[in-house]
């Protein structure tokens, strides 16, 4: 009986509790008294407030899982690398404000992006310093796409390449169009933003002669739904987690690839694929894509030492260093061009006299062997005289 009272006496606690009207709530019924009746009036120190309230930044990451607050703002310190202190205060479970003490740093961090918490995106917005932090609507990301496909006519002209990317995202929109002439790469590359809450665009239908599709591409895209193309969770993360690859109408695809640049170079800052392998660092020339030291230095049949001999007796024959030989037609002036130049030449010289076979290679192969291995004519000659100095 004593029990039952006890649970009865804590569910009108509870219920008492749940009835209790909000501060603000509380604070509209009060009867003002005394200086609560004196409102204070900042309007003519707006302007000077809005001045030493600049460079602030709202934050928050767009996510469903537990993180630590701490490693949040160590990672953001870390990423920002910023030239002057940044003053960071926690708002709310997920809210975060950062104030910079150098416009500089303030410029890189709203320019540059998006930037990511362990694969989620941080939603950034300019905060005055005055306004309710919970009127800021954090629901937008930056990020830089690539529209291939697009002709030639309508990348000259920068009023109709904005146009194309607006399809893709929303303003303030960047695209990177020369005036009257034609692109020198084979996309229309935009900076915009895109609203966390809609699908990712796959393609940007366009009618001229006739109709096509463009297909839009994302540099460093934080992590997206398969199924949904919402970014800021993955398809394991989307209604109950089980799906058919079938209905996964998004995917790696819609990345771009910079392992692949048309250019050579290897991946840009922050690069990675969707498994989590990151393609980041910059390279250029053969190590750019990925390819082995075997492709440049075959010494299989023993020619690339030979040249390699041929280079080295050709510089001393000169009596100059590692850097010059006499003739200036063989070599260049800097020693990784001038051994390059040089087996080039030695190679063309090779072949224009004699053409290597398999059996050439084997034979000299064999003659190296052979080096310093007695003349067999010899040899018997001199088993002869000892065998008549025993008789």
């Amino acid at each position: 009986m004593a029990g039952t009272q006890g649970e009865k006496g804590k569910a009108t606690a509870a219920e008492a509790m749940g009835s209790e009207p909000s501060i603000e709530e509380r604070l509209k019924g009060l009867k003002l008294m005394g200086e609560e009746e004196k409102e204070l009036d900042f309007f003519e120190e707006i302007e000077d407030l809005v001045k030493e309230a600049r460079w602030m930044v709202l934050f928050r990451v767009e996510t469903t899982k537990p993180f630590s607050h701490a490693a949040l703002l160590n990672a953001m310190r870390t990423a920002w690398a910023a030239a002057k202190t940044v003053t960071f205060k926690v708002k709310a479970d997920n809210l975060f404000l950062a104030h910079f003490h150098w416009p500089g740093d303030w410029l890189r961090v709203m320019e540059g992006g998006p930037w990511l918490s362990r694969g989620a995106p941080v939603v950034m917005a300019e905060y005055d310093g005055l306004s309710n932090i919970h009127e800021y609507k954090l629901n937008k990301i930056p990020v830089w796409t690539r529209i291939q496909g697009i002709p030639e006519a309508l990348m000259k002209k920068k009023e109709i390449a904005e146009k194309i990317a607006r399809k893709v995202g929303e303003p303030p929109i960047t695209v990177i169009a020369n005036e009257g002439k034609i692109n020198p790469t084979p996309y229309l590359r935009a900076r915009v933003f895109l609203d966390l809450e809609k699908p990712l665009v796959r393609m940007v239908p366009i009618t001229l002669k006739e109709k096509m599709k463009c297909l839009v591409q994302y540099e460093k895209l934080p992590m997206f739904c398969s199924v949904c193309g919402i970014v800021g969770h993955e398809m394991t993360e989307c209604g109950d987690g089980t799906h058919e690859a079938s209905k996964c109408e998004w995917g790696d695809w819609l990345l771009v690839n910079f392992s692949t640049s048309i250019y050579g170079r290897g991946a840009g800052r922050g690069g990675g694929t969707r498994d989590g392998t990151a393609n980041r660092g910059r390279g250029r020339g053969r190590r750019a894509n990925n390819t082995s030291e075997e492709d440049y230095t075959d010494e299989s049949n023993g020619e690339y030492d030979e040249l390699q001999k041929s280079i080295v007796v050709q510089r001393k024959r000169t009596g100059r260093g590692d850097n010059t030989v006499a003739d200036p037609t063989d070599v260049g002036a800097t020693s990784s061009a001038g051994v390059v130049a040089g087996t080039v030449m030695l190679l063309e010289k090779n072949n224009s006299t004699q053409e290597l076979s398999p059996q050439n290679t084997q034979e000299k192969k064999r003659q190296k062997k052979q080096v310093g291995a007695p003349d067999p004519a010899i040899f018997a000659d001199v088993q002869r005289k000892v065998t008549d100095e025993n008789e």
